[in-house]
């Protein structure tokens, strides 16, 4: 950052050019002019550029010149003279802007925010990946968009699995076989990565992507507590159903068929055969 400007064709920025300021930056041929109280707070980066910027001294004449757009230094700014004192309503793009500078620029607490930001906003598991990833966010806050991959029917495009990067790929086709695996384990007819419940997803990805435990509530989706059996033969097949109304598992399971006592039923040694015909619903 070195000032090299003609003074002539710099303008002053309509909002953050404040009067009481104390120090002057220049952007795209635009003057901040704004507090360093809150450089030196926040940022050792700035902190230490203030004494090491050669000839700039933060004055009208000779600003502190930055390598960003001048909108993104304004989207930046915002943060601290938001006149309305929250941090709604603003579009994914002004907390893409503010999350690049504040990791640039090391400041923690705005970094913060922005990530707390977009959490808020729906994004396709890929995206949400491939963003997180760019910025190196906590790759907890990803376990459920690899629980939504892992419940895909299918594996990532080829423009998504170049986005995602080999070694992610190959993590997920391991969770989404662990996942199969534990299906057939629990007696599930026709296992598929997508029949466990998010909370045991969660704990494969957890390994499987080496994030150190999950922390927190378990994040189980409740489900009534109705079981709705149909028998056939010999066998009990199980589906539960949850709240929403759809199969919880959507894959039955086999037990062995029951008395009302709980028993085996049986006649001189041998197991009673059920008639397809008969239904129980038990809630």
């Amino acid at each position: 950052m070195t000032v090299q400007q003609d003074m002539k064709q710099i303008t002053k920025h309509n909002q953050y050019y404040i009067r009481d300021g104390n120090v002057v930056f220049v952007a795209e041929k635009q003057l901040f002019r704004v507090h360093r109280h809150f450089f030196e707070r926040e940022s050792e980066f700035f902190s230490h550029y203030f004494i090491t910027s050669g000839e700039a001294d933060g004055t009208d004449n000779k600003p502190f010149v930055l390598d960003v757009k001048s909108e993104d230094f304004a989207k930046f700014l915002w943060v601290w003279y938001n006149p309305q004192y929250r941090y709604g309503g603003q579009p994914k793009e002004t907390w893409l802007a503010i999350i690049t500078l504040a990791t640039r620029w090391g400041f923690d607490s705005m970094r913060e925010l922005a990530i707390r930001q977009l959490q808020r906003f729906p994004m396709s598991p890929v995206d949400r990946i491939a963003l997180y990833k760019e910025y190196n966010i906590d790759k907890k806050l990803l376990i459920p968009s690899y629980v939504d991959l892992c419940k895909s029917p299918t594996l990532p495009s080829p423009a998504d699995a170049q986005r995602l990067q080999l070694e992610t790929v190959l993590r997920l086709a391991d969770a989404r076989e662990r996942a199969l695996l534990r299906a057939a384990e629990n007696g599930c007819l026709s296992p598929t990565s997508s029949v466990l419940e998010d909370g045991e997803l969660a704990t494969i990805i957890n390994d499987v992507f080496e994030m150190g435990g999950i922390g927190g509530e378990d994040r189980r989706h409740p489900s009534l507590p109705s079981v709705v059996r149909w028998k056939t033969h010999d066998w009990f097949f199980v589906d539960q159903f949850s709240s929403n109304g759809m199969n919880g598992t959507d894959c039955p399971t086999i037990n062995p068929p029951k008395t009302k006592q709980g028993k085996l039923s049986q006649d001189k040694g041998k197991v009673r055969r059920l008639d397809v015909s008969e239904t129980e619903v038990m809630n």
